[in-house]
C-alpha cells in the first residue's frame, strides 16, 4: 500500500584476516539494491540462494562471476566504506519456497580478526 522506504538491515560477523564467513541478511523476498556498505576492508558477495553461493565458494576476487550464476552484487572495499550499486539491482531470494533472506560471503580483508558489519541498502519491490 503506496511507497516504500529504503531499509539498511545488517549483520556483524567476527571473521578472521583473510577468511570468509557466509552470512544472512533479512530482506524483501525481492528489492531494489542501492548501496552495500562495510565497517571495515572487505569482499561482500550478495546472492540470490545457498546453492549459488556453495558453487562460487571457489571464485578468486579477481574472477568475475559468470551471468545466471545467482551473484547479486558484489563490492570490495579498501576500508569500511560505502559502495554505491550503480545502476541499482534487482535482487530477489530464489529459495524453492522464497524467503526474506538474502545470503551474503563476506571476506576479511582489514590485516586484523575483526567484527565486520556488513549493511545493504534497498527498497522492497516485492513482499
Amino acid at each position: 500500500a503506496g511507497l516504500q522506504s529504503r531499509t539498511t538491515p545488517s549483520v556483524t560477523q567476527s571473521i578472521a584476516n583473510g577468511a570468509s564467513a557466509n552470512v544472512s541478511i533479512t530482506t524483501p523476498k525481492g528489492y531494489a539494491l542501492y548501496k552495500i556498505q562495510t565497517s571495515h576492508a572487505a569482499w561482500v558477495t550478495v546472492y540470490t540462494d545457498t546453492t549459488a553461493r556453495t558453487q562460487d565458494a571457489s571464485r578468486s576476487e579477481s574472477t568475475d562471476p559468470l551471468p545466471g550464476s545467482g551473484v547479486i552484487a558484489e563490492v570490495i572495499t579498501s576500508d569500511g566504506a560505502t559502495q554505491l550499486i550503480t545502476p541499482g539491482t534487482i535482487g530477489w531470494n530464489n529459495d524453492g519456497t522464497p524467503s526474506t533472506n538474502a545470503y551474503v560471503k563476506v571476506v576479511n580483508k582489514s590485516g586484523n580478526t575483526a567484527d565486520v558489519v556488513v549493511t545493504l541498502h534497498f527498497v522492497a519491490v516485492e513482499a
